[in-house]
């Protein structure tokens, strides 16, 4: 057999030895199910597929370690979701190569059994108090969502959901029955159809304004807002105005006897957002900046706290924002006519805009008036796309 022949052979063989039969080696399969946890010993957890998982066919009790993993609260009883390459080793308990563990979002297998919200004390409220909702968490008989527009609630809706829904998915929903603490910001439904949604935020508009009056002493307040644009969403409705009883702790009730902690409203502008001056701030860093920025803005501790919780989602996962605190633009825009006039008005209208890269730009001087006698504050936002 002459050189060439045989350096051609052991090509071949070199080249199927690398690349196998059916072509190159690929990333390893991840595979993931629901499993209960039966124990935690040290760095080594024992679980048990619940039932319909796949992988419970191949064993009953399954053993992994997760030293170096993240400690993710999990105790005996509770639901998880384990994520793992490779297969699963036959041994008593069954073994398997662990990458990743997390609690269990998804909880088909277990009944929801505690009082989300006391029914006696909650508002009755109407049947079309959310449109568009991204489900967050399973169980067979409700399951748990937050609306696509952000709002601080957590909403429970009653009724067995569909298997071809998953925890993610953005669907409208058709319910009755709603009961809401405003408290707790906590709504509770009953549902009976679900349908998928396609529903995606308006770059041009102003997401969750919220006014909230602290007036010295209880008093009817009449507040009015003049848009250059159009209002899409308000909450209570926005007759020619919000007309409500105002006490010094911030709880307005309306003409209907029902209570609000603010007066929420969501529009859309034909503003022209000024971003000359602003922060740069990576989205790792979006809670402690925001924590800082809105303290020096004026906000207490509860007000900057749920501005916080409903822009944060949306910007701690970018590498950047560029954040910058609108001032002349906004109030020109969104005109505010308080009656009493307020002693002190403070309004915070953030806007951002993700990047991949940092920019630089000059930094805004933040200031705020100091809050005494009758006190309006407003905080809002919008993502520039």
């Amino acid at each position: 057999m002459g050189k060439k022949v045989l350096s051609a052979i052991l090509a071949v063989i070199v080249c199927v030895a690398a690349w196998g039969c059916t072509g190159p080696v690929s990333e390893p399969v991840q595979e993931n199910f629901v499993a209960t946890v039966l124990e935690i010993n040290g760095d080594t957890v024992l679980v048990e597929p619940v039932e319909g998982e796949p992988e419970r066919r191949s064993a009953d009790k399954i053993t992994f370690c997760v030293a170096g993993f993240e400690d993710i609260g999990a105790s005996v009883g509770d639901a998880v979701q384990i994520t793992y390459t490779g297969q699963i080793m036959e041994s008593y308990p069954a073994q398997i190569h662990a990458t990743k563990w997390e609690m269990a979002k998804n909880k088909r297998h277990l009944e929801y059994t505690e009082i989300w919200l006391d029914k006696q004390t909650a508002q009755k409220q109407d049947n079309d108090l959310f449109d568009h909702i991204i489900i967050t968490e399973i169980y067979s008989n409700c399951f748990f969502a937050v609306t696509a527009i952000p709002l601080p609630w957590q909403i429970k809706l009653n009724g067995q959901l569909p298997e071809q829904w998953c925890v993610g998915d953005q669907v409208q929903a058709t319910y009755e029955n709603v009961y809401r603490d405003s408290e707790k910001n906590r709504i509770e439904a009953d549902f009976s159809n679900i349908i998928a949604s396609d529903w995606q935020p308006d770059p041009m508009a102003c997401y969750k304004p919220v006014i909230y009056l602290y007036p010295e002493e209880e008093m009817q307040v009449s507040v009015k807002l003049a848009l250059s644009g159009g209002l899409t969403c308000t909450y209570p409705a926005y007759e020619n105005g919000w007309q409500v009883t105002a006490k010094p702790d911030g709880t307005l009730t309306d003409a209907k006897g029902q209570t609000f902690h603010y007066l929420y409203w969501e529009g859309v502008t034909d503003a022209r957002w000024d971003l000359t001056e602003g922060f740069c701030v990576r989205g790792a860093d979006t809670a402690q900046f925001l924590e800082k920025a809105l303290e020096k803005l004026g906000l207490n501790r509860r007000e900057a706290n749920e501005m916080i919780v409903y822009w944060l989602p949306q910007m701690q996962e970018n590498p950047y924002n560029i954040v910058s605190f609108q001032r002349e633009v906004y109030t020109e825009a969104a005109k505010l006519d308080v009656i009493p006039a307020p002693d002190t008005l403070i309004r915070v209208f953030m806007t951002f805009k993700a990047s991949e890269t940092p920019v630089r730009l000059p930094a805004q001087e933040l200031t705020a008036p100091e809050r005494k006698g009758f006190t309006v504050i407003e905080w809002g936002g919008t993502e520039i796309s």
